[in-house]
């Protein structure tokens, strides 16, 4: 990979992005409102959510950092940007854990986003079947909600 500093100016598509082993290596696009104000576009897909094997929290966050690439709406690359997340666990345990809770007690089809704070069940629109119920449920992906990706724009920018 090039060095993350020559990076800034490329398009995202034209670059070679390969994982590294000290952290999670994400590309974010943004838009920007009239005061200036960055806001991402979209959440970010973490994992396929499988209702009868569940990721493991320490496999989803087996990587403490996020080593975030801001690309524009042309796919510009404009922002390198560190953070931890490590400084948030306790708040993504408790949403890991809420989500845990509803598919082992057979509730995942009332699963919502607005149900936790940065880490969402992110809901598809094909049924499964689910563990402990014999009600279908949509299928999910785990994703950092936009929320809580604003969250982290916010903290950087401080």
């Amino acid at each position: 990979m090039d060095s993350f500093e020559q990076l800034i100016g490329r398009n995202i598509n034209e670059i070679d992005l390969n994982e590294s082993s000290d952290f999670i290596l994400v590309t974010l696009g943004y838009n920007t409102k009239l005061c200036g104000r960055r806001y991402p576009t979209s959440k970010l897909k973490l994992a396929d959510l499988d209702y009868f094997n569940l990721i493991e929290f320490s496999e989803l966050f087996r990587k403490d950092t996020l080593f975030i690439i801001w690309h524009d709406e042309t796919g510009l690359i404009s922002d390198l940007e560190i953070y931890h997340l490590s400084n948030d666990f306790d708040i993504l345990f408790k949403d890991y854990y809420y989500i845990k809770k509803a598919i082992d007690s057979g509730e995942a089809h009332n699963l919502t986003e607005g149900d936790t704070r940065y880490l969402g069940a992110s809901r598809l629109e094909e049924k499964v079947a689910q563990p402990n119920s014999d009600r279908m449920a949509n299928k999910r992906e785990l994703v950092l909600k936009k929320k809580y990706l604003q969250k982290i724009i916010n903290d950087i920018c401080k």
